[in-house]
Order: structure tokens, then C-alpha cells, then sequence
């Protein structure tokens, strides 16, 4: 009976030594086409990975700032890398920011809508309207209506808390909830 282990053991390790290494790369995104992705890896290289032809179920779209490892094949050209797998391993947030947030603390409630198509509006605030959000590094910009761009720093992020302080004056610092 050992013996049989033993060789099953073997037989399990000769096949495992077989196995050919699955060529991947992992790194931040740093920008995305129809066509391929380009990531930064920890050793501070660029990498480009096309995403021409591939399975879309196996290789979903990605966002910059998504940190992602890819799974990728050597076309016969010998120097183009095509995705087969793509899994993102720790999300931008360009995917948290977008949502209903709400500032109950205060006197009246406050509130931000900032839209996936980077709309945003105020809600229960006067003044001019908003026209649009983006993210520059840590920081949200707000554009409103009449051109003028506010920026605040993001101090927290998360799936239900958002925490901004503006970077100017005369503007206060928004404890956000996500809300339904």
C-alpha cells in the first residue's frame, strides 16, 4: 500500500514538472483602447497587451488605475501579447466613485450624484449646478455650470463612505454615505 502511494506521489510530481509555466504579467492600467490595455508592472516597465480577438468573458474591460494580472500568449509575430485571461485585482476607483452620496450631518442634507458618464449633480445645496466629476490622483474635481472647477482631496473611499476637504477655501468637507 505505501508503495503504491509513493508512486502515485511520483507519478503526481512527474506530471506537476510537465506542466508548462503560464506566461502573465500583472501592473496598474494606465490606458485602455478597443484594441489593447497598457499597464505599468511593479518594476516600473510598460507593457502593452492587445485584446484583439479575445473572449470578452475571459477578458472583461478594465478601467486606468484597475490593478489586474493578464494571462497572455505570444502571437506567431514573436513580439505582439494577446490577453486570454485578465482578472483585476484590486479595483480603480473610478468604480467606487460613481453613485447617490449623502452628508446627513449637518443642518440640512447635502448630497452629490456622480453618474458613470461623469455627470454629477448637487443635491440640497444652492449655488450653480454641477456639470461633471473626474478623479486626478487623490483628487475629485466638480465642474459646475458656470465653468468654475472645485477640487477636493479624497481622505477616504470606500464601497459605502466617501470623505472629501476641499483644496480651497470656502468650501466644507463632505462626510458622504452611499445611499440607494
Amino acid at each position: 500500500m505505501k508503495k503504491a502511494l509513493v508512486i502515485l506521489a511520483l507519478a503526481a510530481l512527474a506530471l506537476a514538472a510537465c506542466k508548462p509555466e503560464v506566461p502573465a504579467v500583472e501592473g496598474r492600467v494606465i490606458d485602455t483602447t478597443i484594441a489593447s490595455i497598457s499597464l505599468l508592472t511593479p518594476a516600473g516597465d510598460t507593457c502593452v497587451v492587445s485584446t484583439r480577438g479575445t473572449n470578452p468573458m475571459m477578458v472583461p474591460g478594465v478601467l486606468p488605475g484597475d490593478e489586474i494580472r493578464v494571462v497572455y500568449e505570444v502571437l506567431p509575430d514573436g513580439e505582439t501579447l494577446r490577453a486570454v485571461q485578465l482578472g483585476i485585482t484590486e479595483p480603480s476607483p473610478y468604480r467606487l466613485v460613481p453613485g447617490i452620496w449623502r452628508d446627513c450631518s449637518g443642518a440640512e442634507e447635502v448630497g452629490l450624484v456622480l453618474a458613470e458618464d461623469g455627470s454629477a449633480k448637487y443635491v440640497g445645496k444652492e449655488g450653480p449646478e454641477l456639470r461633471d466629476w473626474s478623479l486626478d490622483g487623490d483628487n475629485l474635481a466638480l465642474t459646475s455650470s458656470d465653468g468654475r472647477i472645485l477640487m477636493y482631496r479624497i481622505e477616504r473611499l470606500g464601497a459605502d463612505s466617501l470623505l472629501i476637504r476641499p483644496l480651497e477655501e470656502g468650501l466644507r468637507a463632505l462626510a458622504l454615505s452611499r445611499s440607494e
